[in-house]
């Protein structure tokens, strides 16, 4: 084999990995990692991950698929749930789903044993398009809510899926709930909705509708409180309830893609701005020297993944005020 061969070899051998997501439950960290040829991430293939809180050893590849997983969501009782571009749903839950296979579907569960489903998402309704889901969030295996990049929303209730198109034809990015009865979505075009357990409705922003806004990032205070990150607008933060409604807490000229809040302390992920945190004199930079693409919450600790191209997340202790970087 020649030079050229031999460079020709390595440049088909090429692939890039990140890590999108990571989730922590009952002890353990999943995470999703997507692989791809340079230039070609809408083709990446999926895996999912886990491994015991805290530690830096190998981790366990419990799902390996071609299909193009980007999301990932664990229910109380440690099932995992994942979804596609391809408008799939998969889950190591045991659901009784009807048997479906999509043409050249590979997957296989290479360690810790477990058996997985997967089911494709109805069309939607209003266009009758393939869904692209772009969040999952449930109470339990039995209530499980997917957000779309078409504005739609699926609802698994233990039985079957049921969808709800809003009218507003802009992508839900974020979903999270603090029960079946209290979930709220949010996402392009000021689009907040909550969901009381029987329907969902539109909530105004204070700011009024604003068709190039982007709301990004939900979490829940101790006094019932509900924050959504922004975006745009000068980097907001809105507070309030669906029976209250809703008023800016603060403009703090950051990106804020994401929010977490553990012990009382809330952080955002803010683009090239990095990883900050609020506090009473404004925000704070933990981290610069990252460009987070997702934040998540864990049990006295956050997690966060990286900008495309890095197979691996950041945890920060809090107790210690120590950052980890964690690889598969």
């Amino acid at each position: 084999m020649t030079d050229t061969d031999d460079a020709t070899a390595d440049a088909a051998n090429e692939f890039v990995e990140d890590i999108v997501v990571v989730q922590e439950t009952g002890g353990m960290v999943h995470f999703l990692l997507i692989t791809y040829a340079p230039g070609n991430s809408g083709n990446a293939a999926g895996y999912v991950f886990r491994r015991p809180v805290g530690s830096d050893g190998p981790a366990e590849n419990i799902l390996a698929t071609n299909d193009t997983l980007r999301e990932l969501w664990c229910s109380p009782s440690g099932h995992v749930w994942t979804t596609s571009s391809t408008g799939l749903v998969w889950t190591s839950a045991p659901v009784s789903w009807p048997e479906f296979t999509a043409p050249d579907l590979e997957f296989d569960a290479p360690e810790g044993g477990l058996t997985w489903h997967h089911v494709a998402l109805p069309a939607q309704e209003h266009n009758r398009a393939r869904p692209n889901p772009m969040a999952i969030w449930g109470t339990s295996d039995e209530d499980v809510h997917v957000a779309t990049f078409g504005g739609a929303l699926y609802h698994w209730n233990g039985r079957d899926w049921k969808q709800f198109y809003p009218g507003i034809g802009k992508p839900i990015g974020a979903i999270r709930g603090r029960a079946a009865h209290d979930v709220y979505a949010v996402g392009y075009g000021s689009t907040l909705l909550h969901f009381d357990g029987d329907r969902w409705t539109r909530i105004a922003d204070p700011d009024g509708p604003d068709a190039n806004d982007l709301l990004s990032g939900i979490v829940f205070g101790d006094a019932g409180e509900v924050c959504i990150s922004g975006k745009s607008r000068g980097g907001r933060v809105l507070r309030g309830s669906a029976t209250q409604g809703f008023s800016v807490l603060g403009r703090y000229d950051a990106p804020i893609i994401g929010m977490a809040r553990v012990d009382g302390r809330l952080f955002f992920a803010a683009s090239k701005q990095g990883v900050l945190e609020l506090t009473p004199e404004g925000p704070k930079t933990l981290r610069d020297d990252i460009i987070p693409w997702s934040i998540a919450e864990g049990e006295g600790r956050i997690y966060v993944t990286e900008t495309p191209g890095e197979a691996a997340y950041s945890e920060f202790d809090l107790a210690s005020g120590q950052w980890r970087r964690r690889f598969y």
